[in-house]
């Protein structure tokens, strides 16, 4: 069987170096050239892509592989004829599409290395974690403001709810709403219905609850800095960032995902991500 490695190499950086190491070794590397990938719109934004010509020749240079090369739609034609083909490619959206287009009937397998913000990391849905759980009674309480403002929501489809411990012990709770109006999706319909959950997340005519929340209390004065928040959804990478701007030093959540930076940038501003399960609401410590 004939492995061959391919990829999209936009960039050289030590991500690139240890995927060759693990994969070229003694063997052939495509670097993907523009040709095979000259209909994709994502990558037209990109102004930091090198010439394929110049990443292949400095892939070269690090004496891994026994050949590099640019793959265009001639190489890649040829490839494909080979008997007992298998590729090895990082999982992404250009590799997807390449094997799609040009290698229907070969073996492959894909690396799930990180190597760049491609589309279908941008969208991935990841764990929030580290999660611990919680049997504090203050905690139970904080959370049932949160479901409570939940139910009133009006918002059917994703009824959320969050409430803030203020450093002084006093709590504020707030749904998700619509705008103009809360009642403006079943009137003129919800932009959201055109996407799947974690994709397009700033195309909405709602605030989010714990925006409103945090945006409430700069409002009326009231200090963040230290507080505690619980939420019935993991944010969105928009409230993350708020969240750890406001100075939150823990933040419960009851379900969902994190998308794109949302944790990180949670966990490098020193908050404490914290699970809290159905049973411990429903059981709250006496």
């Amino acid at each position: 069987m004939s492995e061959v490695v391919l990829a999209y190499v936009p960039v050289l950086h030590e991500g690139y170096r240890r995927f060759l190491e693990r994969h070229a070794r003694d063997r052939r590397v495509f670097v993907i050239g523009p040709e095979l990938h000259a209909d994709y719109r994502p990558l037209a934004k990109d102004v930091r892509a090198l010439d394929a010509q110049d990443a292949a020749g400095a892939l070269a240079s690090l004496g891994i592989a026994t050949s590099v090369a640019v793959l265009d739609a001639t190489s890649a034609e040829q490839l494909a004829a080979e008997d007992s083909l298998s590729l090895i490619l990082p999982a992404e959206d250009v590799s997807y599409a390449v094997v799609e287009r040009w290698f229907p009937r070969a073996a492959v397998r894909y690396d799930p290395v990180f190597l760049r913000w491609d589309k279908t990391k941008t969208v991935q849905m990841l764990d929030p974690g580290p999660e611990r759980v919680t049997t504090d009674a203050e905690d139970a309480e904080l959370a049932a403001l949160a479901e409570d403002a939940a139910d009133g929501s009006l918002d059917w489809w994703r009824q959320v709810g969050a409430a803030i411990r203020f450093a002084d012990g006093t709590t504020a709770a707030a749904a998700n709403v619509h705008h103009p109006h809360p009642q403006a999706p079943y009137v003129a319909g919800d932009p959201r219905s055109n996407f799947t959950q974690g994709v397009e997340l700033e195309l909405s005519t709602a605030t989010h609850a714990e925006a409103g929340l945090i945006a409430r209390a700069a409002r009326e004065g009231r200090a963040t800095d230290g507080a505690t928040i619980y939420v019935t959804d993991f944010p969105c990478p928009p409230c993350a960032k708020l969240i750890a701007n406001a100075g939150f030093s823990r933040l419960y959540y009851r379900r969902g995902y994190a998308v794109l930076d949302g944790r990180d940038v949670l966990e490098a501003a020193d908050v404490e991500i914290v699970a809290v399960t159905v049973k411990d609401l429903e059981h709250p410590a006496d």
